[in-house]
C-alpha cells in the first residue's frame, strides 16, 4: 500500500513539474497569411467585343440643271410642288463587333491613363423609299440606302478609379470607317424607257477618316480578365454625289448625308500584367 502511494506521488510531481517547464516556454502566435496581391491596371490587354450601333441622320437631296437657260424656272415650279423628296430617311443600325488592344499606366491607386486601338466588322445599314407624281412627268419611286461596311478607332482613356477593381473612364480620338449610299429614281410603271421620266442611279462608298468620343466602365472579374461596358458617338463626315438623270441629261440630283453613328457594347479584356489574384470586392 506504501508503496503504491510512492508511485502515484512520484507521478503526479512528475506532472507537475512538466506543466511548470510548458509555462516558462515562450508562446508563438501562427504567422498571418500574407495579404492578396492588388490588382493591377498598368500593362498591355487584348480582347473582343460586341454591340449595337444606329445612325438618324437623314439623306437630304437637292435637284439641279446643267442648262439653267432652259431649267432654272422649271425647276423653281418643280422643287415647289413637291414633285422630288427633300430628305428620305434610312434609319441605319445593326450589329458591331471587333477586336482591341491596348496599355494602361496607373499613375497611382486614383488614376489611370491608357490607350486603345480596335477594328471593327459593322452591319449598319438602313433604305427608304418615297413615291411621287411629278407633274408633266411619269410617277416616280426614289430610294436610298446608306451602311457602314467597317470602322475603326484609335482614342485615348482618362480613367478614375474609385476602387482598385474598378475603372470609369472617358475615351476620345481618331476614327475612320468605309462609308457608302445608293440612289435610285425609277419609273414604276413604265420603266427608264420613256422620254417624260427622271430616272437616275448612283452610289459613291470610301473610307472616310472622323472623330469620336465616349466612355464606359470596366471591372476586373477574375485572374487577368475584365468585362467593360462602352459608348462611343463616332462622326465619319458626310458624304455627296451628282447624280444625273439619264432621260433628261440637263437634270441632275445631288444626295447628301452625314455618317454620326452611335455605338453600344460590350467585351472582355485579358490583362497580360495584372497579376494571378483579383483583389477582393
Amino acid at each position: 500500500m506504501r508503496k503504491t502511494a510512492l508511485m502515484l506521488g512520484a507521478a503526479l510531481l512528475t506532472q507537475l513539474s512538466g506543466l511548470a517547464f510548458a509555462a516558462d516556454l515562450p508562446v508563438y502566435k501562427a504567422r498571418p497569411p500574407a495579404p492578396a496581391p492588388a490588382w493591377s491596371w498598368t500593362g498591355f490587354y487584348g480582347g473582343a467585343n460586341v454591340g449595337y450601333g444606329w445612325d438618324q441622320r437623314d439623306v437630304g437631296l437637292s435637284i439641279g440643271t446643267t442648262d439653267p437657260a432652259t431649267f432654272a424656272g422649271f425647276l423653281d415650279d418643280f422643287r415647289r410642288s413637291g414633285s422630288v423628296p427633300q430628305s428620305l430617311s434610312p434609319s441605319a443600325r445593326g450589329a458591331v463587333g471587333g477586336l482591341q488592344i491596348g496599355y494602361n499606366w496607373q499613375t497611382n491607386a486614383t488614376w489611370l491613363f491608357g490607350l486603345e486601338a480596335d477594328i471593327q466588322g459593322a452591319g449598319i445599314k438602313g433604305s427608304d423609299t418615297q413615291a411621287r407624281f411629278p407633274q408633266f412627268f411619269d410617277a416616280t419611286s426614289t430610294s436610298v440606302e446608306k451602311k457602314i461596311e467597317w470602322f475603326g478607332t484609335v482614342r485615348a482613356r482618362l480613367g478614375v478609379l474609385p476602387a482598385p477593381w474598378l475603372l470609369l473612364y472617358a475615351t476620345g480620338g481618331l476614327a475612320y470607317g468605309k462609308t457608302g449610299f445608293s440612289f435610285n429614281v425609277t419609273d414604276p410603271k413604265s420603266g427608264c424607257i420613256a422620254d417624260a421620266t427622271l430616272c437616275a442611279t448612283g452610289s459613291s462608298s470610301s473610307v472616310k477618316v472622323g472623330w469620336t468620343a465616349g466612355g464606359g466602365i470596366e471591372a476586373a472579374m477574375w485572374n487577368n480578365w475584365t468585362f467593360k461596358a462602352e459608348y462611343l458617338y463616332v462622326d465619319l463626315g458626310s458624304r455627296s454625289v451628282d447624280i444625273a438623270a439619264f432621260t433628261v441629261p440637263a437634270i441632275f440630283y445631288t444626295p447628301t448625308t452625314d455618317f454620326r453613328e452611335h455605338i453600344v457594347r460590350v467585351g472582355v479584356n485579358y490583362h497580360f500584367n495584372a497579376g494571378p489574384v483579383v483583389a477582393k470586392y
